[in-house]
């Protein structure tokens, strides 16, 4: 797409966005769906043409979203005018400018009633058999975390003040908290050290030039995972 410098506006002060993408920025935040998946702005302009249509011909006449209709009008009245930008716009390349800018205030336009129509519906029913009877696709079910890996990694230097040593570990997914037991012996007994979300800490308050031993563990949603360690380091 050729850039129009007199169309649309910058976005993060490097990177110059067409009149749609500039629409379709000003739209984030105002028609958030939970679950119905609206990525117009990554279609081709025919595959939303089509992609549309089945939307409107889906929910026009459907009973469950019989209170959007005027809503599935107006966007169907969008679609068209589309469709007519798009294939003049295809039929002559000589005033590329003037059509594309044409076109993509089209789309700007289909995509915000597109939008509004699916927040919409998802305020009529969260139901997928219902949303999909509308022609919706919807945004896939997140896979559930399992049980946690012990921290790879896990690795422990001398810490910046007396009597600590520093310790750190590669972050997973699906992590709520880590805990870090020390010894000063490799079968303990173990003392808490530390308990949070972050891939490293400082235990301080140990016996400086003293050989310690730690370990960690990952909490998740399944529990904890099996212990890292224990480690040795000799406190700074």
């Amino acid at each position: 797409m050729a850039q129009r410098w007199n169309q649309g506006k910058w976005g993060d002060g490097s990177h110059w966005l067409s009149a749609a993408e500039a629409a379709a920025l000003e739209l984030k935040g105002k028609t958030k769906m939970s679950k119905i998946k609206l990525s117009l702005l990554r279609m081709s302009i025919a595959d939303v043409i089509v992609y549309l249509k089945k939307i409107v011909g889906k929910m026009t006449g459907n009973a469950k979203f019989n209170a959007l209709a005027a809503d599935v009008t107006a966007l169907g009245t969008a679609v068209t005018t589309l469709e007519t930008d798009n294939v003049n716009y295809e039929k002559s390349k000589s005033d590329t400018d003037t059509l594309m800018t044409t076109r993509d205030n089209s789309f700007a336009t289909a995509n915000q009633l597109a939008h509004a129509l699916a927040s919409g519906a998802e305020k009529i029913t969260q139901d997928a058999a219902d949303l999909q009877s509308g022609g919706w696709e919807l945004v896939a079910d997140r896979a559930p975390v399992g049980q946690l890996h012990p921290p790879a990694n896990f690795h422990a230097t001398g810490g910046d003040m007396s009597g600590s040593v520093d310790l750190g570990w590669d972050p997973q997914t699906g992590v709520q908290t880590h805990i870090v037991h020390w010894a000063t012996a490799p079968a303990g007994p173990f003392t808490q050290g530390y308990v949070g979300k972050k891939s490293s800490c400082t235990i301080t308050g140990l016996a400086s030039g003293m050989e310690h031993w730690f370990r960690v563990q990952a909490v998740g949603a399944a529990g904890p995972s099996d212990w890292a360690g224990p480690i040795s380091k000799r406190a700074t």
